[in-house]
């Protein structure tokens, strides 16, 4: 299995295989783009530490928040093509 490829529970308790796109901090937080194998729709999590150390990916729902993560992941992106 390749690095960049995480499994997730959903809300419904199925395991989702996803690839990580990027990781990247904005105003002290980290985030996360990940898509589904067979999908180019990215989707934006935010990384929040757990008690035990590891990374806990929560969904971003915000519009704003959305949209200036967006605009910092394009950025990138277009600086690395």
């Amino acid at each position: 299995m390749e690095d960049n490829i995480i499994e997730l529970i959903n809300d419904e308790g199925k395991v989702e295989k996803l690839v990580i796109e990027a990781t990247f901090h904005l105003d002290d937080n980290m985030y996360a783009v990940l898509h589904e194998i067979n999908s180019d729709e990215g989707m934006i999590y935010y990384v929040e530490e757990s008690d035990d150390g590891n990374g806990i990916l929560i969904k971003v729902e915000d519009e704003e928040e959305i949209r200036e993560v967006k605009e910092v992941y394009e950025g990138i992106a277009d600086d690395l093509i």
